[in-house]
């Protein structure tokens, strides 16, 4: 990967984070939480992360920290514009808004 992309990357990875550690959610829009990279259970109006599961994330949908450690690593691909986010550590939900 050359240079100036991993520079957008890890810029669109720091600023997701950024917002999500200020407790900012997404738009208005309402999504389907369809995550094809994961066979994750869906509950109600979230769905479980799971340690090491990348998730694919829509326009609405929102992650909640369930304990004061989660760690969750946010990549937006430059490309394609697809937004994964993967738990590091801890317990974390995506919620849709």
């Amino acid at each position: 990967m050359s240079m100036l992309k991993r520079y957008i990357r890890g810029t669109l990875a720091a600023t997701f984070l950024l917002l999500y550690s200020a407790g900012c959610g997404g738009g208005g829009e309402s999504s389907s939480f369809s995550s094809p990279n994961t066979t994750s259970e869906v509950v109600a109006d979230y769905i479980q992360m799971e340690i090491g599961r990348p998730y694919t994330m829509h326009r609405g949908e929102s992650i909640v920290k369930e304990t004061d450690g989660s760690v969750v690593l946010i990549e937006t691909d430059t490309e394609t514009g697809v937004t994964t986010a993967t738990l590091q550590s801890g317990r974390a939900r995506i919620e849709s808004n």
